[in-house]
């Protein structure tokens, strides 16, 4: 047995976990003001596939330099992200106070929860992975929900375990929610990053003039 591999497998290990724990505190300390939630998610999605790509654990630094980030280049979608999750948490409020009608429009709202859910949970990795506007993430995290919609059930069923586990003991929190969002990221992320290597070889063979290949 390598003792010397075994060892730095270990302490990677701790690192990692010591990370989650990390990352998991300063993100719910930063979503205190609760205006704050959209550049936190973004925050966290960025540090999380930091960890996925350059394999940088870092925490402290790199999340209010991403957080900052968020404020900055998507002030706009920020504010309207915002907005939109405070209209359907006042909707979910009023309904209740509905006598009639109440298991139609929660079901509708249900269901325009379950698709902004869906949408922003590609939204974040794509805007902190790729350069592009707006409209074209937007478009992109759209198409994922069509394309990907395993990943949608698979973080379902992740947070629904969390929660779960977090019933009977809240530590599970110190480190489970940033865990799921990191594999969701590095999951998603190699998916996409995969179909448009696969699209851009499949372009250039088209292009490539067979005559020329034959020479």
């Amino acid at each position: 047995m390598n003792l010397k591999h075994e060892h730095n497998k270990l302490f990677q290990a701790l690192e990692f976990v010591t990370s989650l724990v990390q990352l998991n505190v300063v993100f719910l300390l930063s979503i205190l003001p609760v205006i704050t939630l959209f550049p936190a998610l973004y925050a966290l999605h960025a540090v999380t596939r930091q960890w996925s790509v350059n394999q940088d654990y870092s925490v402290f630094r790199a999340y209010f330099r991403f957080f900052n980030e968020g404020v900055r280049r998507h002030y706009k979608l920020g504010v309207a992200w915002t907005l939109f999750v405070f209209v359907l948490l006042i909707d979910f409020l009023l309904i209740r106070q509905i006598d009639t009608g109440q298991t139609i429009l929660f079901t509708g709202l249900f269901v325009i929860g379950f698709v902004f859910t869906s949408l922003s949970l590609f939204l974040f990795p794509i805007l902190t992975h790729y350069e592009m506007k707006t409209m074209d993430a937007l478009k992109l995290a759209l198409f994922s929900i069509m394309r990907y919609g395993y990943i949608v059930v698979l973080a379902l069923l992740l947070f629904t375990a969390l929660g779960m586990l977090a019933y009977r003991s809240p530590l599970y929190l110190l480190f489970g929610f940033s865990f799921i969002v990191f594999l969701m990221t590095k999951l998603y992320l190699h998916q996409l990053d995969r179909a448009i290597m696969n699209r851009h070889v499949t372009s250039s063979l088209h292009e490539t003039n067979p005559s020329s290949i034959c020479d």
